[in-house]
């Protein structure tokens, strides 16, 4: 067997490659950019009004009051879509809306409030600064400016900024694809009615393809396998030959009769780079490779498979996504003493209740078998105790979370 950190330093050597394309800035919200992107054209792309008022020029109200208004004469309006379309000159305003083009010539905006109009005459009530309340023409950015560099996640405020430069698509890391396995006669498909007395329910496919999901990656194809070796082989090759970047198998990694994982994958062509780790729950993962395709042999417990993905499969999947691998953390204090007294790493499911801000109170759970699916249900995230390990109570303790914690400061809402 091997540590949890040299099964992790191993896979670090043996990642699949990460894939890049060109897609649609429609498909690139929540990916990332493998590549910066740079301004096509400044922005904003002309000069416009910041406010609802009048375009005028500076030289002509720079000394305007209210004792001493300046009178220009409206010869026309800018509207946002439809710019004015007339010759301005000295002694004239037009009438302009807020991101409406600037008439040539024109340099200052004068509010609405600080002017009055009457029968094509407009009052000037106030002297302006130079260039009020006007957008110049590549304020923000100019053109090859750097508007979002490489290794940036494309949320909603961010994918923003190259549609109102006007671009079409961008370099994006693609999303790993990813094909899941689960082994197990036993298993009762999803969606079929009646159960026999030898079966039981089907958990962890769905459980771990909505784990690829909110992890970043793509399911290509989900299926339950039955506990065959030449079957099990079959579903590898198939999985190789489809492209899938990982392969996450769940059950049969064990020392069984019917455990044929790891047989079938070498069957399939695949090179071990590990079988068992000193870790509780999930002792049994296993992990091979062929060519550019990582497989992954999760335990058939659901805790063990959630556990082993959850610490070394997510980083994967964001790593590929061209995410960095880290998993996130938070810092709590805990409310009993916890310890390791055994002799493998430990992944202790608790629970987190926020006492403040920065104030969270770590609760462990009680139930922690591998088998009680209930256990990481209830789970905000893990302790990972080594061999040998206190935390006595009220120490601060790091806990990995699973995603952003459940808790709620006020039970009442």
């Amino acid at each position: 067997m091997i540590s949890v950190h040299e099964a992790f330093t191993i896979l670090q050597r043996h990642l699949p490659p990460q894939r890049v394309g060109r897609v649609s800035l429609g498909e690139a919200h929540g990916r990332v950019l493998a590549r910066e992107i740079r301004a096509e054209e400044p922005i904003p792309r002309y000069t416009n009004s910041a406010m609802d008022g009048f375009a005028v020029r500076w030289a002509d109200v720079k000394n305007a009051g209210r004792k001493t208004p300046v009178l220009l004469t409206l010869v026309g309006e800018s509207r946002a879509g439809v710019p004015f379309s007339g010759t301005f000159q000295g002694g004239e305003a037009v009438r302009i809306s807020t991101g409406a083009m600037l008439p040539p010539g024109a340099d200052t905006v004068i509010r609405m409030e600080e002017a009055r109009e009457t029968d094509g005459v407009i009052s000037i009530l106030s002297a302006p600064q130079a260039g009020q309340d006007v957008r110049r023409e590549g304020e923000e950015f100019h053109k090859g400016d750097c508007l979002l560099p490489r290794g940036v996640r494309l949320d909603a405020r961010r994918i923003a900024l190259p549609a109102s430069a006007g671009i079409k698509d961008l370099h994006v890391y693609l999303p790993p694809a990813v094909t899941i396995l689960v082994t197990g006669s036993e298993l009762a498909e999803k969606g079929v009615s009646g159960i026999q007395d030898w079966q039981i329910h089907d958990s962890n496919s769905l459980m771990l393809a909505c784990s690829v999901k909110e992890a970043g990656g793509e399911v290509a194809r989900c299926r339950r396998v039955e506990d065959q070796l030449d079957q099990t082989i079959e579903a590898i090759k198939a999985a190789a030959r489809e492209g899938a970047d990982l392969i996450l198998t769940s059950g049969g990694v064990s020392v069984g009769e019917h455990d044929h994982v790891r047989q079938a994958a070498e069957a399939a062509g695949f090179e071990q780079l590990f079988w068992r780790i000193r870790q509780k729950p999930g002792k049994p993962l296993y992990a091979a490779r062929k060519d550019q395709t990582l497989l992954m042999g999760l335990p058939g417990n659901p805790v063990s498979a959630f556990i082993c993905f959850s610490y070394y499969i997510r980083p994967i999947i964001a790593h590929l996504s061209g995410m960095p691998m880290a998993w996130p953390r938070i810092v709590g204090r805990t409310d009993e003493e916890v310890r390791n007294q055994g002799g493998r790493t430990q992944f202790v499911r608790v629970s987190l209740d926020r006492k403040s801000e920065k104030d969270f109170l770590i609760r462990k759970l009680e139930k922690q078998g591998s088998h009680m699916i209930g256990s990481i249900a209830r789970a905000d995230g893990y302790i990972l105790l080594q061999p040998g390990e206190v935390h006595a109570k009220g120490s601060p303790a790091d806990v990995v979370l699973f995603e952003q914690p459940s808790y709620q400061t006020n039970p009442a809402f």
